[in-house]
């Protein structure tokens, strides 16, 4: 709130990173209509599929497709395909794949990662996705789109 009436200093307060600010003496009512507007602004849903290459993900709907066409994959190869796609052409370490889908608990036997990237791979191949995952070699994966798509 502010008793600022010159112009050019109102548009400084903008300049300087200011969304929004409010005269003196200040309206209650209008207070309160604008907490609302920045609410209304702040809850807004944006589309949330995820879109890589001919690849769909809904997070919500825990759906995949291809190119439209849906694609059934496993529990566990959905949750590697969604760690990876929101980290899309960045490397995931090993560990931090292993951290996301197993608990503490959960029984895992030494190369079931890698058997659900076999899986996930094979997947994405037989449904024609340009997506393809990539072994950095004592590191992780990487989640990268093939030749053909970057053309």
């Amino acid at each position: 709130m502010s008793s600022i009436n010159d112009l050019e200093k109102r548009i400084a307060i903008f300049n300087g990173g200011a969304d929004d600010f409010l005269l003196k003496p200040v309206s209650f009512d209008e207070l309160i209509a604008r907490m609302r507007a920045i609410l209304r602004r702040s809850t807004q849903v944006t589309d949330p599929i995820v879109v890589f290459g001919n690849l769909n993900f809904d997070p919500i709907g825990r759906q995949v497709s291809v190119s439209g066409h849906p694609l059934k994959i496993a529990r566990r190869e959905l949750c590697i395909l969604e760690h990876l796609l929101i980290r899309a052409g960045r490397i995931v370490p090993r560990a931090q794949l292993e951290d996301h889908l197993y608990s503490f608990n959960d029984e895992v036997s030494a190369n079931a990662l890698e058997v659900g990237i076999y899986r996930l791979r094979g997947h994405l191949r037989r449904s024609g996705a340009t997506p393809r995952i990539t072994t950095m070699r004592g590191i992780g994966y990487i989640l990268e789109l093939t030749e053909a798509a970057s053309a």
